[in-house]
């Protein structure tokens, strides 16, 4: 009894540390599940990235997943406090950004910089006008 007891305090009190403030807020706000958005979020290019800004990826955790529904991932621009959502997946496989979205004095510290194996989410660098065009980015 006492071993169940243990287990079960274990669990309540590691259910918030994998909290995720920002994808929480996203989530919340957009409605973000694996069916889509609720509210409309505008399409977007994929995100350049300059090389002298930090930057966070995270996945957005779905409560109800299922092997055919969208997947979301955030890419944080931590100064300027932007974030762009990538959906892949789906019943018609799409890999399609959206974006940015304004997120305010939210906290990443708490997010796990992690994403699901199979995925690549990086994107382009911001070149220079004239500059090789980079890499296009791919996805599962």
């Amino acid at each position: 009894m006492k071993h169940l007891i243990a287990l079960a305090a274990l669990a309540l009190g590691s259910a918030g540390a994998g909290a995720c403030p920002l994808t929480d807020l996203l989530t919340e706000r957009y409605g973000i599940s694996f069916s889509g958005f609720e509210k409309a979020i505008p399409a977007s290019a994929e995100p350049k990235v300059a090389p002298d800004r930090a930057y966070v990826r995270v996945l957005l955790r779905d409560k109800a997943p299922v092997s055919d529904g969208y997947r979301h991932a955030v890419l944080l621009d931590v100064a300027g406090r932007q974030a762009w959502i990538l959906r892949t997946g789906g019943f018609v496989p799409v890999y399609q950004w959206y974006g940015p979205v304004d997120v305010g004095d939210v906290s990443a510290a708490d997010c796990r910089n992690e994403l699901p194996a199979g995925l690549r989410f990086e994107p382009r660098t911001a070149r220079p006008a004239g500059a090789a065009q980079a890499q296009a980015v791919g996805g599962t």
